[in-house]
């Protein structure tokens, strides 16, 4: 188990991310992802991360008092977008289903009702249904209410992905993915629609984001463990080989000796 990823929102914090941070900007809780009307981006900042197949994300998340979502939409999360088609557009994002692999997970958001606004998960996996991927409602937030604990949890190997609001109850979704998908991306990702643009400025504040390994520490992949092993063989068919050399050469001055009716300082079978 491992930390891949905490962000805290710190000063200078997104020198160590790429994309773009388009409207989001660091606000006095942590991150605020802000979605400006008429357009879909509030953010799409990534970090590369060493490739893990158990993962949780965690962070704290709060819906402004402005907030009053007309529509679905996605923000943060974790993904594998190595896998493109033949024009360099990722797999298992943008209503491009994985082929087979590509995988990707984002927090879903849904219609504002009553004051309060739903929250799940929203990923693209080789046993989706709909080919814009599957969205599953988890709980709700209060909008202006205080920040709540958002968490989902996704086991390449189990076949499962989870969430939950708030220390609730998981929610919990069948996942199917190959034996060469791994989540190797963290996502700060804010997107309002499908189709639509949001129909005016609205913002989440978000923060203490944190992405862990659950599963065992992966192997540093800059260090060639085949070659360490030959290294290894190599040394000990050198010390053998010595060894060998020594004894035999031993052998050889005591024969020499015994001819000439001497002996070794270590051998008094001779006179």
């Amino acid at each position: 188990m491992s930390i891949l990823v905490h962000e805290t929102f710190e000063n200078g914090w997104e020198d160590s991310w790429r994309g773009k941070i388009h409207s989001a900007y660091r606000s006095d809780s942590g991150l605020r992802l802000m979605f400006r009307k008429d357009d879909h981006y509030g953010c799409a900042l990534y970090k590369e991360v060493t490739p893990s197949r158990h993962v949780k994300v965690s962070y704290m998340v709060r819906a402004l008092s402005n907030w009053n979502s007309d529509s679905t939409g996605k923000t943060l999360g974790f993904a594998d977008l190595r896998w493109k088609d033949k024009l360099g557009r990722s797999y298992g994002h943008g209503n491009r289903q994985p082929n087979p692999d590509g995988f990707s997970f984002r927090t879903w958001l849904g219609k504002t009702k009553d004051g309060y606004m739903p929250i799940g998960m929203y990923f693209y996996h080789l046993g989706q249904v709909p080919r814009w991927g599957d969205s599953v409602k988890v709980g709700q937030i209060k909008v202006g209410g205080p920040a709540v604990l958002f968490e989902c949890e996704a086991d390449f190997d189990e076949g499962f992905i989870r969430a939950r609001v708030d220390g609730g109850d998981w929610v919990r979704h069948n996942l199917v993915v190959t034996d060469k998908t791994a989540v190797v991306w963290a996502w700060l990702d804010a997107y309002y629609g499908g189709p639509a643009v949001s129909p005016e400025n609205m913002a989440w504040d978000i923060s203490d984001y944190k992405l862990e390994n659950l599963g065992p520490d992966p192997l540093d992949p800059g260090i060639d463990w085949d070659a360490i092993a030959r290294m290894i063989a190599e040394k000990e068919e050198a010390a053998k080989e010595t060894a060998e050399s020594e004894e035999t050469t031993e052998e050889v001055v005591l024969d020499e000796l015994a001819e000439h009716g001497l002996k070794s300082v270590s051998d008094d079978s001779l006179i």
